[in-house]
């Protein structure tokens, strides 16, 4: 049987053989991470714990924007732009790893957002189109073309 098909979001998904633990390729939880001391480490874990956001590694620099002393959005559960690692679907030219190892991320107007080829090379255009529907119904997506 072949293993089945991982979509983004499904880290650690097994396949259907049952033999091994499937890879993400779109899995970041452990690239674009902030460094952190031992001593630092210990209390990120301590207030990713109790904040709710222990997970929230898999496309967000979690580390940094918590050493940064940031913090989410309220209202939506938003980090800034600065610490999305490349495969968040929103990746931009406001990240701190905006061209590093060649990643470019897509760019922010006046209520837009712009994608680059790598945005849509991680997320296809209608996945995109439906997380805009659903995530950022305030901005409108301007994909290639339009």
């Amino acid at each position: 049987m072949m293993n089945q098909l991982l979509q983004p979001g499904m880290a650690g998904a097994l396949p259907m053989n049952g033999l091994a633990p499937a890879q993400d390729p779109y899995d970041f939880s452990d690239r674009y991470n902030t460094p952190l001391s031992p001593p630092e480490e210990q209390q990120f874990q301590a207030w990713a714990a109790q904040s709710g956001h222990a997970n929230d590694t898999y496309d967000y620099d979690l580390r940094g924007m918590w050493k940064s002393g940031g913090s989410f959005d309220a209202a939506r559960g938003h980090g800034t732009d600065r610490f999305k690692k490349p495969n968040h679907p929103t990746f931009s030219d406001q990240s701190q790893y905006h061209g590093v190892d060649g990643y470019q991320g897509g760019t922010w107007g006046e209520g837009t957002f712009t994608p680059t080829p790598h945005n849509l090379q991680m997320m296809s255009p209608p996945a995109m189109q439906k997380y805009f529907k659903e995530r950022e119904p305030d901005y409108r997506l301007v994909l290639p073309g339009q």
